[in-house]
């Protein structure tokens, strides 16, 4: 029996866009991953533009690139950046779209301010999302507290540890 192919993640920088039109394949390592468990996570969006949201799909004409990106009518995860760094990782039962568009051109938060990419995670199961969230929150300790309380147990750092952690310290 054949086995169907997986859905490509949706994300690709702008270099791998370009090599792909040219030769049909992208040089991302990351691409021929298939997902051991797609429905904790269908698809991903890494690290494209906030001007999305404001940008028009086509001059002249109402409707952000945003808007016809099919992913972005999902619910998921995603992760706000200041440049290259994560800012705020937080999650959506509804559209990906709607979320991230409040947080791009809101007033009412200082984290509309702060942020200009973003990548997401495609959760369509509702049982996941927490989970996702809860571990990119505790990965990215940059990342701003939001009302989340990820319920993953922290491993204490041993004495050994300790001791190591300062010896790096004095030396930085």
């Amino acid at each position: 029996m054949k086995q169907a192919k997986a859905p490509r993640p949706v994300s690709d920088d702008v270099d791998d866009l370009d090599d792909e039109s040219i030769d049909g394949e992208a040089e991302d390592p990351e691409e021929g991953h298939t997902l051991s468990n797609p429905d904790l996570v269908r698809n991903f969006i890494r690290m494209w533009p906030r001007a999305i949201f404001d940008t028009p799909a086509i001059v002249g004409q109402k409707g952000s690139i945003a808007r016809r990106i099919p992913e972005l009518e999902k619910p998921g995860v995603y992760v706000l950046y200041r440049d290259d760094v994560p800012f705020y990782v937080g999650q959506t039962k509804g559209k990906l779209r709607s979320r991230l568009r409040t947080h791009a051109t809101g007033v009412n938060s200082l984290k509309t301010y702060f942020w200009n990419y973003f990548s997401a995670f495609i959760v369509e199961n509702s049982s996941h999302r927490d989970e996702v969230e809860a571990i990119l929150i505790s990965a990215m300790p940059s990342v701003i507290t939001n009302s989340s309380t990820p319920t993953l147990h922290n491993v204490p750092m041993s004495e050994p540890v300790r001791r190591l952690m300062r010896e790096l310290r004095k030396k930085g």
